[in-house]
């Protein structure tokens, strides 16, 4: 990512951000999703988000985490969006619409069968909100416990208290999966 970032940053690569791009915009859709309910203005928000880092490339070395960076500024404009619409915004991480969320298939899934795949989706879609939150983002997207208290404005011992959560209630209902 330091070299993708590099290459936008002090040589204006558009293939660099094309790439940087693709490599994140189906997370960020997903997260802004679950703020605006609707795929149409998630789409805009991220691209807008995307835009907007293409236009500060020259102080791309200033942001210490763009994990953290992105996400905080899909979730300030997905708020944001919500305010002008004067739409309901969530209160709390359990308020967010979460049914979306899917695990993508990655290589370590790849050798899991499809049935028990199958499975752990369906436990996946039966956590609570937050939990559900959590996992995909630690779990799925990568992001630290830290990376992901900052985007949702909770501490650290939260993440993964939610997480121990998710897992213990994962691992209940795929027992009969896995005798």
């Amino acid at each position: 990512m330091d070299i993708l970032l590099t290459r936008i940053q002090y040589h204006d690569d558009q293939k660099a951000f094309r790439q940087f791009y693709q490599t994140l915009y189906l997370r960020l859709h997903q997260f802004a999703y679950s703020y605006v309910h609707s795929k149409e203005t998630a789409e805009e928000l991220v691209n807008d988000v995307f835009l907007s880092i293409w236009e500060k490339r020259n102080i791309l070395h200033t942001i210490n985490n763009i994990n953290v960076y992105l996400y905080v500024s899909v979730k300030n404009a997905s708020l944001n969006f919500l305010r002008k619409k004067n739409l309901p915004i969530p209160l709390d991480t359990d308020d967010l619409h979460t049914d979306h969320i899917k695990l993508t298939i990655n290589p370590e899934t790849i050798t899991i069968g499809r049935d028990i795949h199958t499975q752990v989706q369906k436990a996946i879609e039966q956590l609570p909100p937050r939990c559900k939150l959590i996992f995909k983002l630690v779990k799925e997207d990568g992001l630290s416990y830290k990376e992901v208290a900052s985007i949702l404005d909770v501490s650290v011992k939260t993440v993964d208290a939610q997480l121990c959560v998710a897992l213990k209630k994962l691992a209940g209902m795929l027992q009969p999966v896995y005798p």
